[in-house]
């Protein structure tokens, strides 16, 4: 059986998180409508991934935490009948979501 195109659990989390990483780099922490889509449709894309329960918590955490005015914008600009609205609601301690995405950021 080839496996050439199924990535291991674990190799797909830390894809995950080195995508969300890299986000976090180039993304600004503005209002502006250009940087809100594209947290949005990052967030999307989030929700479609299948092979493996990405670190949403944990990600959600982050942005809140450095990216305000950017996740503050996102959230008043989703509606509550949105799939993305349940993100805007989940909370967690920033030090274990970091703690917890760095196992994945080797």
């Amino acid at each position: 059986m080839n496996r050439t195109n199924i990535v291991e659990p674990l190799e797909a989390k830390r894809i995950i998180v080195r995508d969300f990483l890299s986000l976090m780099k180039t993304l600004p922490n503005q209002d502006d409508a250009a940087s809100v889509q594209t947290f949005l449709r990052y967030l999307q894309s989030l929700l479609r991934i299948k092979q493996v329960i990405p670190p949403v918590v944990e990600i959600m955490t982050l942005i809140k935490t450095d990216k305000p005015i950017l996740y503050h914008s996102a959230r008043r600009s989703i509606m509550s009948s949105s799939n993305l609205h349940m993100l805007f609601q989940i909370e967690m301690d920033v030090e274990l979501a970091q703690e917890r995405l760095s196992q994945y950021d080797k």
